[in-house]
């Protein structure tokens, strides 16, 4: 990282707080008994308009890589991203995908605080994979008509907004597998029927919306390539970025998921989200329309941020999450963790009621188990104003009440927490010098970044790796973010989901689940060639990178979920829990 900003001058960081920062990181837990690890300092965080093209160059990539230097890449990946948008001389409207380096980070000038997050001019999900509407000009401001199989959504009461927003959240569950609610959000408005739900989008940029047109201007279009693609999956080395024989996406793809919900009057008034003008789906009244949904908008706040970009050194992406600081509170609403994301707490499970996980390699007619049970038949929650999910598949999953979120079945690793004191004094150095007050993104976590494959080669045991300086540890491997791999197979994912997608609701680490022969055999969920190899290995990977190489390669996209699953049907309306 510090030969990537050469002329752009580095953010101080007083004596103090950098042999605090180190501390942390040597803080970190032992690789052997009774012996402790050194961590990497974390490379210095600078506060720039500019969004990373690879980690760790020059050195050998994401493969040769720490975990601080993974860090640190995120994080400026962050910050890039989370710049304004610049605007186009020609028309005044915002540029896609590019930072406006003459507006700051978090600038509240009235210019620069009107234009849209950089990551939020990328384009959404039904804006590539359109049903109807054909528009070839990247640039063009957001406009959801003709993206949806039904028809286009009106406004649920008065007349459509002249710009639709930047943010358009059509997802409300994490792959219908179960939907998330935040326990001190508002229980009650006349607009909004669940009010305490987190509500989602996912974007992709430039890159993969230039790419995919190409892939459907084929003679033959995407089809034959996504299934010769899916065909030899198993026996050709990666593609080359930008194959049109095989599905490769070009390097510096980017996508991005974002999770969003309703504040409180005490909240908005915090200064400690990130707030935009959303919209939001219930459903549509009219019996007389085909169209299911209609829309409200409103301003919301910012909850969760997925940040993936495939590198030269990394066709595989590398996953980076990011969280407002108060996502896991108590009963009370008191945060569990501080905005670095320590939790000096601790004591209960990491759900109410906790939860037990079966897997077997016997194959049932059901498919069940897999499943995940509640120990000893404990009853469902009351989440006063703790983060709760509730299961919306019943087959392996237990459903019928709300399940609790009292703390990470992974705490978030101590060079990570150095990391985030790290990027939170670099933008504290930067607000002073510039005469800014406050900013929300003092109030944002990493969680964590994946940014090589590993693999968990024991089916009936958690990964057992121990290096906290790389992500060969359980912290990275089941790299989750609490707010959008909410449940207990996506936020322990490894394997694939029983059944397809969604399928039964579980996970199972064993081939056999998945048509492989009998026996313990280990389920591979991601194919990647290392260099100096033509055949692609296979790994059991988890988290992040494990589910996309599950549900997006395993399904001819290229590690991108969206790109295999193609043309987006209907905006999601608040599920019916059961």
């Amino acid at each position: 990282m510090s030969g990537m900003f050469s002329g752009i001058a580095r953010a101080s960081l007083a004596a103090s707080a950098v042999a605090a920062i180190c501390a942390a990181a040597m803080a970190g837990p032992a690789s052997q008994p009774g012996k402790a690890v050194a961590q990497p300092a974390i490379p210095a965080i600078q506060v720039v308009p500019v969004i990373p093209k690879e980690l760790n160059p020059g050195a050998g990539g994401a493969p040769a890589a720490t975990l601080a230097q993974a860090a640190a890449f995120a994080w400026q990946e962050f910050i890039g991203l989370s710049w304004p948008a610049a605007t186009s001389d020609a028309s005044g409207k915002p540029l896609r995908d590019t930072p406006d380096p003459t507006c700051l980070l978090g600038d509240t000038r009235a210019r620069c605080a009107a234009q849209p997050l950089t990551w939020q001019t990328l384009r959404g999900k039904a804006e590539i994979f359109t049903n109807n509407a054909s528009d070839p000009n990247y640039n063009s401001p957001p406009n959801y008509n003709g993206r949806y199989a039904s028809g286009d959504p009106q406004p649920c009461a008065g007349p459509a907004p002249a710009q639709a927003p930047w943010v358009n959240l059509d997802e409300t569950t994490q792959i219908f597998e179960d939907a998330m609610y935040a326990g001190v959000a508002p229980t009650y408005t006349s607009v909004n029927s669940q009010p305490q739900l987190i509500r989602f989008l996912a974007k992709a940029n430039r890159a993969e919306f230039t790419y995919y047109n190409q892939l459907l201007n084929l003679p033959g279009g995407i089809g034959p390539v996504q299934a010769n693609t899916k065909a030899k999956l198993k026996t050709v080395g990666t593609p080359p970025p930008g194959s049109l024989t095989y599905i490769s996406l070009p390097t510096n793809t980017i996508e991005m998921k974002a999770g969003w919900r309703m504040l409180t009057t005490t909240e908005q008034a915090s200064g400690r989200f990130h707030t935009a003008r959303v919209r939001y789906y219930e459903p549509f009244s009219s019996h007389t329309s085909p169209v299911a949904s209609c829309y409200y908008e409103g301003v919301w706040g910012l909850v969760a941020l997925h940040i993936i970009q495939k590198t030269a050194t990394a066709p595989y992406f590398i996953y980076a999450t990011f969280e407002q600081a108060d996502n896991i509170t108590n009963a009370a609403g008191a945060p569990i963790e501080d905005v670095n994301g320590a939790a000096p707490g601790g004591g209960l499970p990491p759900t109410t009621p906790a939860l037990t996980f079966q897997d077997t390699a016997t194959v049932s007619a059901s498919k069940v188990p897999p499943r995940v049970i509640r120990t000893g038949g404990a009853p469902f929650c009351t989440p006063a104003k703790r983060l709760y999910y509730r299961n919306l598949i019943s087959a392996a999953l237990p459903t019928g009440g709300p399940i609790c979120v009292n703390s990470r079945y992974n705490a978030i690793p101590a060079t990570i927490i150095a990391a985030n004191q790290t990027a939170h004094a670099a933008i504290a150095a930067y607000n002073s010098r510039n005469g800014i007050r406050s900013s929300p993104w003092s109030y944002y976590k990493l969680i964590n970044v994946q940014y090589r494959p590993y693999s968990d080669d024991t089916p009936a045991a958690p990964f057992a790796g121990n290096d906290p300086t790389t992500g060969n540890n359980p912290q990275n491997f089941y790299l989750a973010n609490i707010v959008v791999e909410t449940n207990r197979p996506l936020q322990m994912f490894s394997g694939s989901l029983v059944n397809g997608n969604p399928g039964t609701g579980s996970n199972s680490n064993y081939d056999s689940q998945f048509g492989g022969p009998p026996g313990n055999g280990v389920h591979r969920n991601l194919y990647y060639s290392p260099p100096g190899m033509l055949k692609p290995k296979g790994y059991n990977m988890g988290g992040c990178m494990g589910c996309h190489g599950a549900q997006g390669q395993a399904g001819g996209g290229d590690f991108s979920v969206i790109l295999a699953r193609g043309a987006v049907g209907d905006p999601d309306n608040p599920p019916q829990v059961p």
